[in-house]
């Protein structure tokens, strides 16, 4: 929902709300093909939705009237192509009414005072220029705009942070392809040094900046093996930056290491959310906790509401389940996941370990089935009479469900 904390929460951060920009956050856009779309590769945004189009009017409505209920002060913006060729502004949507909804940047409403009709107001229209170059990619035009800005004010004390991201989106330019020797400091140098500049730097803007170099460093690690000792050097680390939720799902999917490393699994998860596929993000987490207990649960931590929940939901009902088990319980607790775990190709081969999780999974498919659960009750309950106790408790929820 854009409701009025998301609204206040975009501005607070960024000084402005645009529901562009929030669907790209959310991934109802994904990036790529916004991505497409700045190269002029595609006409509008229009196809490239990943929500239904009632959902998407749904948003565009709620976007359009909590800004309004907010009193913000709106403003149209004009998007170019980042291929530098095409002068016409593109069109997000054919729909005039949709494209100036998904264009306008909302901000909070100032008293601006009267400005002397003389003031000299060059160098902050060359710095603004050259931060949008910047976010544009259009790496000499900035280099231009930061020569205005050096004669304007050669006291700037941001001229040296602007001139090594141009040095630097200039670099990745003229080198798409990293020598293999270089890949770990090109790493190091993206992750520590020029994305702390961007942010400092270019604010709201360095979304499109950063993007563009780590997508350079996701295909240029596409061939590094993955290391669980440097598990940040791999391509799903720098699609997780632009985000592109689809190509580092697509990227994971095809990792022989995937089951391996806890760090991978709770990528691929977070990729599946991020794709709205929730069943398939609750099943990675079960697999990942199966496997790895004490380090999924220090991961835990730093996923969002929707796992702790769940997460919170299992120890309540017992506080010594093991977290190995919690497979076993989101089986239970959500029968739907067995459709899930036998459509995904990714778990097609991939073994349940844990004999408590084959039990429950067991005794689900009976229930699905319609069969007879004594055995399988029976084997659940010499494995884990808690995980039997809980069955039976949400067997004797539903039915109460259907009776009424």
């Amino acid at each position: 929902m854009v409701d009025i904390a998301t609204v206040d929460s975009q501005i607070s951060q960024q000084g402005q709300f645009c529901l562009l920009d929030w669907l790209l956050a959310e991934n109802f856009i994904p990036y790529a093909a916004y991505e497409d779309w700045r190269y002029g590769r595609i006409a509008t945004l229009d196809d490239v939705f990943t929500a239904t189009e009632d959902d998407v009017q749904r948003l565009l409505q709620q976007a359009l009237q909590t800004c309004r209920e907010l009193n913000l002060q709106q403003e149209m913006q004009t998007f170019f192509s980042w291929d530098g060729q095409q002068r016409q502004p593109l069109r997000i949507s054919a729909d005039q009414e949709r494209h100036n909804t998904l264009a306008t940047r909302w901000s909070a409403r100032k008293d601006v005072p009267q400005m002397d009709l003389f003031m000299d107001n060059s160098a902050a229209i060359a710095e603004n220029q050259l931060l949008d170059a910047l976010a544009n990619r259009q790496f000499q035009t900035a280099s231009d705009a930061l020569a205005r800005l050096t004669k304007l004010n050669a006291q700037h004390s941001k001229l040296g942070g602007y001139q090594d991201l141009i040095n630097y989106g200039l670099h990745c330019v003229t080198t798409p392809e990293i020598e293999p020797e270089a890949v770990v400091p090109e790493f190091q140098g993206l992750d520590q040094e020029v994305a702390p500049l961007a942010g400092e730097l270019l604010g709201s803007r360095r979304r499109d900046f950063l993007a563009f170099a780590w997508r350079r460093m996701a295909e240029n690690l596409c061939q590094q093996p993955f290391s669980a000792a440097e598990p940040e050097l791999h391509c799903s680390y720098a699609y997780w930056q632009i985000p592109d939720w689809q190509a580092l799902v697509g990227c994971l999917e095809k990792e022989p290491l995937l089951f391996e490393s806890p760090v991978l699994l709770a990528r691929l998860a977070q990729g599946f959310l991020q794709c709205q596929q929730v069943n398939a993000f609750y099943l990675l987490w079960g697999f990942l906790l199966e496997r790895f207990g004490d380090e999924g649960e220090r991961l835990i931590g730093q996923q969002g509401e929707l796992l702790v929940g769940k997460w919170d939901q299992f120890l309540a009902f017992d506080e010594e389940w093991p977290a190995e088990v919690f497979l076993g319980f989101l089986l239970i607790n959500q029968p739907g996941l067995v459709q899930v775990l036998d459509n995904l190709p990714l778990l097609q081969n991939i073994e349940i370990t844990n004999p408590t999780n084959r039990a429950a999974l067991e005794l689900v498919r009976a229930r699905l089935a319609e069969q007879d659960e004594k055995a399988a009750r029976e084997n659940l309950k010499t494995l884990s009479p808690v995980m039997l106790r809980f069955y039976l408790n949400k067997r004797d929820w539903f039915a109460s469900l259907k009776r009424r």
